[in-house]
């Protein structure tokens, strides 16, 4: 079940390579940590269905997983004491809790189900041992209690994004109990202000810290490049050992074969294939595409340099090529070389789901058109790289935007996916005719992120490209929302694998694991 999910990612920590998962990773760091504790090598993939084998020492790692539901029964009755329950009720709630068939069972195994409930245990022990100091604000039992309440938060939020309900119970607490200090007349507004700036330290920057930290040394450990990575910001993907898109050519020329990658989270790459769109042109499709692919490869043709024309639309597309590297400005072509097409745009028709934008399609070489205003696109820079800031186009540190010089549409990425019948789920392309001042966001930058040209050097293009931690921390973290979003229910399965919390108290048809 589970194990084999889990367990693979507690290995990946032993072998320093990156995964991408929805869930935070504190959790399954602790599962790692239990696997080096235990002495595995990181050898074993934990695949559904096989024994464990002889040097997997499953168990230990079982009986560290169990510590945390074990120490939900003190925390229960500590918390109970703290509420003022008699000493009798207090041991009874620490026996539901230590006789509790799903705790038992979740905590048992080596999942994440225990670590979340031990930290959020943890969570409203400390928020209740913080409300019994609450007739002595500020004193060191008060400070001390108020910033466990805090790590405890950032533990809980660490784990699993379910653990911010915990952050919303402290929450509504806090609420609840600055909302009754405003309406005490006789407390000095000095006062009042103190507790909450304590209360914004304690319980949301500390929190946040801790948050953070947990990210920060699993990028650390997981330094070992994987195709996983592919949705990290650049700089990151170069930093990491192994990675094969560091070393490349420097300067994009004519005849380069280059593959572009969306700014936009889950669009992928710049791709064609032979299937054709089913409605506007009934041209061949242009999508977006997650996975490498012979088909994401685009190679480049300039007809025209920045300055040699007064308007897009006059220049030539049939006119020669002119070699030299490309920069900011210039005309180019991007021809498709799997299918023998040219990316075009088309006014004349709408977008096959976003209709305020226009069709972006591949028209082959062969056919009457292909080469002419249509097909003409005019490279923009936009923030590239410090040490790229040259004027010309490179390898993964020059985002650009790409506007037809036929209507001056920009190429963009709509957020929306193709019907999984025609257009197999892939993102939508399209071409925004709109003014070009509302044209900054992602959606419209591009970043070669492979460039192919055998008369040209490779060098190491990590030494030109920064990387921030905050910047790796937002991309990651919306990558999980975005990946948990995508998760459907699976009405095949619905009430043989999963039931609902109504039916729980009464057994009517319980989890199937427990």
């Amino acid at each position: 079940w589970d194990e084999a999910h889990f367990g693979k990612f507690g290995a990946y920590y032993l072998n320093q390579t990156f995964y991408h998962d929805v869930h935070p990773p504190l959790a399954k760091m602790l599962v790692g940590l239990s696997e080096l504790l235990a002495g595995h090598n990181g050898s074993f993939e934990f695949k559904g269905g096989h024994t464990y084998p002889a040097y997997v020492n499953y168990r230990f790692m079982r009986v560290f997983n169990a510590g945390f539901g074990i120490a939900l029964t003190p925390m229960a009755y500590i918390t109970c004491r703290k509420l003022r329950m008699p000493t009798e009720f207090a041991a009874m709630a620490a026996l539901f809790v230590t006789f509790d068939n799903a705790i038992c069972v979740m905590s048992r195994f080596i999942l994440l189900d225990a670590p979340l409930l031990g930290f959020t245990g943890l969570a409203l022990t400390m928020l209740t041992c913080f409300y019994r100091q609450r007739r002595h604000p500020f004193s060191p039992d008060w400070w001390r209690f108020l910033l466990l309440t805090g790590l405890a938060l950032g533990l809980v939020a660490s784990a699993k994004w379910v653990g911010l309900f915990a952050v919303a119970l402290v929450g509504s607490f806090t609420i609840a109990e600055l909302f009754e200090m405003f309406c005490n007349t006789r407390l000095p507004m000095r006062i009042y202000a103190k507790h909450w700036a304590a209360r914004i330290v304690a319980l949301i920057v500390i929190p946040f810290c801790v948050y953070a930290l947990c990210f920060k040394v699993h990028f650390s450990v997981l330094s070992r490049y994987r195709s996983a990575a592919s949705f990290m910001p650049i700089g990151f993907q170069t930093k990491m050992r192994g990675n094969p898109i560091s070393r490349q050519p420097y300067e994009i020329q004519t005849g380069s074969a280059v593959r572009l990658q969306s700014h936009t989270s889950a669009t992928g790459y710049l791709h064609s294939h032979v299937h054709k769109f089913p409605t506007g042109s009934m041209r061949q499709q242009i999508t977006g595409y997650g996975y490498a692919d012979p088909n994401n490869i685009w190679n480049i043709r300039r007809v025209a340099a920045a300055g040699s024309f007064q308007r897009a639309e006059d220049v030539s597309a049939t006119a020669d090529a002119i070699a030299g590297a490309i920069g900011d400005g210039d005309i180019v072509t991007l021809h498709h070389n799997s299918t023998s097409t040219y990316l075009y745009a088309d006014p004349g028709y709408e977008a096959p789901y976003s209709k305020q934008y226009r069709e972006v399609s591949a028209m082959k070489d062969s056919e009457p058109g292909a080469l002419s205003s249509n097909s003409l696109w005019v490279v923009e820079i936009v923030n590239p790289e410090r040490r790229m800031n040259d004027g010309h186009i490179h390898p993964l540190g020059t985002p650009i935007r790409l506007r037809s010089a036929a209507k001056g549409c920009t190429l963009l990425s709509t957020g929306e996916r193709l019907d999984k019948n025609w257009g197999w789920s892939q993102a939508e392309i399209a071409c925004d005719i709109g003014d070009s001042s509302s044209q900054s966001s992602s959606s419209y930058l591009w970043t070669i992120e492979r460039h192919i040209n055998a008369n040209l050097t490779s060098v190491n293009l990590g030494k030109f490209m920064s990387s921030s931690f905050l910047r790796d921390l937002a991309a990651i973290n919306r990558q999980m929302w975005i990946t948990n979003n995508a998760l459907v229910p699976d009405h095949d399965k619905h009430n043989v694998l999963e039931s609902g919390p109504i039916s729980w108290p009464f057994m009517v048809y319980p989890m199937r694991m427990v």
